[in-house]
């Protein structure tokens, strides 16, 4: 899969979906953002080149990846075979298989272009779509706070004490008049 012609691509992917293809080798981008489910995932390495260097893969991607394995309603049950090719420690090897899986994190970025093609649409409400987007999901818990924060913060607006404020409010006039 990896390396082939966009349409080869696209082609293989269809026939994986359909189940015609029995095994495929594909590297972690196969795993992302594809309804791909497979009966086994076999991870022929531990280890992936990021770049700069040579790492133990992240929970994060495992979980990814071994996903694939046995998807609800398509299998009864999933396979997940981990082949480790060089020595790992056991606590290397817990956190990989047991740890947390990658935050979820929206980068929905609102500008104006989106607002006018969305109001340039019948039928589509901004507000309702905006309301209901990921980002708006992730980032309502937060309004409490920043309520309470802001109270917080005009409370402490309404105590500032000016002394001689009449002084300073001439003051100021007076320099800005020069």
């Amino acid at each position: 899969h990896t390396g082939s012609l966009p349409i080869i691509k696209e082609t293989i992917e269809i026939l994986f979906g359909e189940g015609l293809i029995k095994a495929l080798f594909a590297t972690e981008t196969f795993s992302m953002g594809l309804n791909m489910p497979a009966r086994t995932v076999l991870f022929t390495a531990t280890r992936k080149f990021d770049g700069k260097e040579l790492r133990w893969i992240t929970s994060g991607e495992y979980i990814q990846m071994s996903g694939r394995a046995g998807r609800r309603g398509k299998d009864d049950r999933g396979i997940v075979v981990l082949i480790i090719d060089e020595r790992m420690s056991p606590t290397t090897a817990k956190e990989i298989v047991k740890g947390k899986a990658d935050p979820l994190n929206s980068s929905f970025k609102l500008t104006y272009n989106m607002v006018l093609n969305l109001l340039r649409v019948e039928g589509i409400n901004p507000e309702f779509m905006l309301e209901r987007s990921f980002y708006q999901f992730q980032h309502y818990s937060t309004i409490p706070a920043l309520i309470d924060k802001l109270k917080n913060c005009e409370q402490q607006y309404e105590s500032i004490k000016i002394e001689n404020e009449e002084e300073v409010a001439r003051y100021y006039k007076l320099k800005k008049e020069t």
